[in-house]
């Protein structure tokens, strides 16, 4: 594997951690880690990487967050195989809420922003929004889980964006990292992958009849399964 410098430049905001994690994922996917198999500890990884071990237990939290790898107190961390039962990942913002209450949150400003965006779409912005959508299932392909939560985030960014609510803006962006960890949560459900693509296609669908209902309900229901994927009910 190549060896991954800590040093960024200027024009590179991708976070190493982030960087990291794909590294790992084509690891796996190579068979380079099979399944079950325990990962070399966290100093021989962060050796073999050039990142520092802060970057790197950042990478194994968000690969746990998408179901590729488990980690327990006191243990080394292990690559799990397909996900095919209830998401069970550490949750990392349990200090400052729970996993539901930015689901409520997505649910109620989300749903709004999509009704407002809709009547003033733009051939540009569903040209964005396609972008997006087409990167997801690009990343799913190529099992780059990281980078499908990264688009589905940017979906949804452009969405409340276009809203014009500057204050819908500026929460989406003040709790960006708990929201993002929301997006990745259900691809750890490895055998629903599909599920927030085709979601994402239906709510285009409605920007581009410019139908603020429908864009407002699909975006709701898309939030509401999103939730339900990792055993999380809300009411609509």
């Amino acid at each position: 594997m190549a060896k991954e410098s800590e040093t960024k430049s200027t024009s590179d905001l991708e976070p190493v951690s982030h960087r990291l994690v794909r590294d790992l994922e084509d690891a796996i996917h190579r068979g380079d880690y099979k399944a079950g198999t325990v990962l070399p500890s966290q100093r021989a990884l962060s050796a073999e990487f050039g990142v520092s071990r802060s970057s790197l237990r950042e990478a194994l939290s968000v690969m746990e967050t998408l179901g590729l790898v488990s980690s327990e107190a006191g243990q080394r961390t292990r690559v799990l195989g397909a996900s095919h039962g209830k998401a069970s990942v550490r949750w990392r913002y349990a200090s400052r809420y729970t996993e539901k209450d930015v689901y409520e949150l997505r649910l109620l400003l989300e749903s709004r922003a999509a009704r407002l965006a809709a009547a003033k779409i733009t051939g540009q912005t569903l040209a964005d929004l396609a972008g997006c959508v087409a990167a997801m299932k690009d990343a799913i392909r190529r099992g780059d889980l990281l980078t499908a939560a990264l688009k589905d985030f940017d979906f949804h960014g452009i969405v409340v964006t276009l809203s014009g609510n500057r204050l819908f803006k500026e929460i989406h962006d003040m709790d960006r990292e708990a929201i993002l960890e929301s997006q990745r949560l259900p691809l750890s459900r490895h055998n629903k992958l599909w599920e927030p693509v085709e979601e994402h296609e239906r709510i285009l669908q409605a920007f581009e009849h410019r139908d603020p209902d429908g864009a407002a309900y699909l975006m709701s229901l898309h939030i509401i399964r999103a939730a339900e994927r990792i055993g999380i009910h809300l009411k609509p």
